[in-house]
């Protein structure tokens, strides 16, 4: 479960920022949408606003390239790659460090996991606590490094030995794993949990969710989600055509590049069908008629696209974060998804939902407490700045505040502020 992230100097977010899933005890928010690890209360969802450009993908993309960062440290060649993207704006911070932090729990112990790092990928700085879910809990510091300087503490035996084989462009958490460290593995298990779809990159969760649609039981999860998002879907099928099939339909599939044409060969193409119930002349069922995927409406294959990671992360326990959830949806479709992840019903596990949309009709406290709604503006110097609905008014907001109306006023701040288009012709 993930408690809070810390970021600085990345993207367009120049100063320290902080984003909480802790439950504030403010006496009038209710108790939904929230749950309890011995004495700490986390959210089930939140949901970040903010006008095109003020940075919220951006603090989607911070929380992706740590876990990047974490996860490719030990290969060289993917270091390499790595692009420092600091905040470019001002002269103080364009060649300074960027600083990345988490907090979350495993096995009822909060770890505060941390690095910073310099434009050229060197690690300047890493830190690793721990302690335990209890009222007076003292943090237990498990190493410290600066540059390549590691000092470690007396829980962290499994790092004895491994500064030495630790690049200066390598984390030391990603050496140890790789050396079979137990609490160093957890954590890397953790960030493989840690689930960040975008709309960019959306071809590997589509291709995720059409490929569990082979496992039976994982797919009747998928077809009684569609089901129940009523979109007229009685079915869904994965079906593969062999390449003679292709040849057959498609006399020139032999001009396409050698590398497509032996890979067709070896594996055929697979296809997404869709049925519908078809009704006769008194509009009785008759049979159900089979569609290719692209008969679907964007939102319906947007539905199809997430099913599996939302349904995975429900059982799991773990945290999906979405940039643009509303993106070709309908709003009551999305609020169904908020809702499954906001009930502890259909999320006994504990997953969390975080997500961007621009979709306003969702902005509502029947919906959401106050600390789960949180928004993103830009100043006159081009930095982001990242808070939550609590922070405005110093937690005062009214219970029966109309929060839609209020947004688009721009009570809360995070909305565009358009002049008139104008353009020569």
């Amino acid at each position: 479960m993930l408690v809070n992230f810390k970021v600085e100097n990345f993207k367009s977010f120049k100063d320290f920022t902080e984003f909480s899933m802790e439950a504030t005890k403010l006496k009038n928010l209710k108790d939904s949408n929230t749950f309890d690890i011995n004495n700490v209360s986390l959210l089930t969802s939140a949901v970040i606003y903010g006008a095109n450009a003020s940075g919220k993908s951006s603090f989607l993309d911070a929380m992706d390239t740590m876990k990047s960062i974490i996860r490719n440290s030990v290969n060289i060649e993917k270091m390499k790659k790595y692009l420092s993207e600091p905040f470019l704006l001002n002269t103080q911070t364009e060649k300074k460090e960027t600083f990345f932090e988490i907090e979350f729990i495993i096995d009822k112990m909060i770890y505060r996991y941390g690095f910073e790092i310099a434009i050229n990928a060197t690690i300047l700085k890493e830190w690793l606590y721990r302690k335990k879910i209890q009222p007076k809990a003292q943090p237990t510091r498990l190493f410290e490094r600066e540059k390549q300087t590691i000092t470690l503490g007396t829980s962290f035996k499994e790092g004895k030995l491994l500064s030495d084989k630790t690049r200066d462009d390598a984390l030391f958490l990603s050496v140890v794993a790789q050396f079979n460290g137990e609490i160093s593995e957890n954590i890397l298990k953790w960030f493989n949990q840690f689930n960040i779809l975008s709309n960019i990159k959306s071809d590997g969760f589509k291709h995720y969710s059409f490929d569990k649609l082979e496992d039976n039981n994982f797919k009747e999860k998928i077809v009684n989600l569609i089901k129940s998002a009523d979109i007229g879907i009685y079915d869904i099928s994965k079906k593969k055509i062999s390449f003679d099939e292709l040849k057959k339909e498609n006399s020139e599939l032999e001009e396409l590049p050698s590398f497509l044409l032996k890979e067709l060969k070896e594996k055929g193409l697979s296809t997404i069908e869709t049925q519908h119930i078809q009704y006769d002349k008194n509009n009785v069922f008759d049979k159900l008629k089979s569609f290719d995927l692209d008969f679907e409406s964007d939102g319906t294959q947007k539905l199809l696209a997430l099913s599996a990671p939302i349904i995975e992360t429900l059982l799991n326990g773990e945290i999906l974060i979405i940039d643009e959830l509303d993106n070709s949806m309908h709003t009551e479709l999305v609020n169904a998804i908020i809702k499954l992840f906001n009930s502890r019903e259909t999320n006994s596990n504990n997953a969390q939902l975080i997500f961007t949309t621009h979709d306003t009709n969702l902005l509502n406290q029947e919906l959401f407490r106050r600390d789960q709604i949180w928004f993103t503006q830009k100043d006159i110097y081009g930095a982001s700045e990242l808070y939550s609905l609590v922070e405005y008014g110093k937690g005062k907001v009214r219970d029966d505040l109309v929060l839609e109306k209020n947004y688009l006023d721009g009570k809360f701040g995070a909305v565009p502020h358009i002049s008139v288009l104008d353009f020569e012709v």
